[in-house]
C-alpha cells in the first residue's frame, strides 16, 4: 500500500468539512437522506425509497471507514439545503482518485457543482496528496462534460464506454 495513502487514512478517521463562500461539503447524516432518495446511488444502482436511500449511504459510509472513498454532502450555506453529493470512491490505487457526483435538479445550471468539484479537487491534490484524479461521464452528459473542463481536465482516450477525464497534481 502506499505510504502516502496510509497516513492520509490514518487522519481521516471522519470526513473533513470543506467549505467555500455558499457551500460546505460535510458528511451526510441519516436524517438528511429523505431531501436526497432521487440521487442516492451506489454501484450505479438507484434508491427508490428512503430505506434504500439509508442502505446506500450505509455501504458508502462502509467504504470511507475502510479508506476506499471520501462523501460528502453539498450544503447550502445560506440555507442549509441539501444540494447533492460529491467525493472519491474506487479507492486510491497508485495515488489516484476517481471522483463522482449528482445534483438534485432543483439546483442545477447555478455553478453549485462546479464549484464543489474545485473543492474536492483540491482536497485530493493538497491533502490526500493525489497525483491524478479521474472522473468518467456518460457520452451525452454535456453538462458533467463541461463541469469537468471548467475544473482543469482534461478529455483522454478511454476504454470504457464512458468519456474519461483526468487533471494531474499541478
Amino acid at each position: 500500500m502506499n505510504s502516502k495513502l496510509t497516513l492520509v487514512k490514518h487522519r481521516l478517521a471522519k470526513t473533513p468539512v470543506i467549505t467555500s463562500d455558499r457551500l460546505t461539503l460535510k458528511e451526510i447524516e441519516s436524517h438528511d437522506v429523505a431531501s436526497i432518495v432521487d440521487i442516492s446511488v451506489y454501484n450505479g444502482v438507484f434508491a427508490t425509497n428512503t430505506t434504500e436511500a439509508i442502505n446506500v449511504l450505509e455501504q458508502i459510509n462502509v467504504d470511507v471507514r475502510n479508506g476506499k472513498s471520501l462523501h460528502w454532502g453539498i450544503f447550502l450555506k445560506d440555507s442549509s439545503e441539501l444540494a447533492g453529493t460529491c467525493g472519491y470512491y474506487r479507492g486510491f490505487d497508485r495515488n489516484k482518485g476517481e471522483i463522482g457526483y449528482i445534483l438534485r435538479p432543483l439546483y442545477r445550471g447555478l455553478g453549485i457543482m462546479t464549484e464543489a468539484v474545485k473543492l474536492i479537487v483540491a482536497f485530493g491534490f493538497d491533502t490526500l496528496k493525489l497525483d491524478t484524479i479521474i472522473a468518467y461521464t456518460s457520452p451525452t452528459n454535456s453538462e458533467s462534460m463541461a463541469i469537468l473542463q471548467r475544473s482543469g481536465f482534461k478529455k483522454v482516450k478511454s476504454k470504457h464506454a464512458d468519456h474519461k477525464f483526468e487533471r494531474h497534481h499541478p
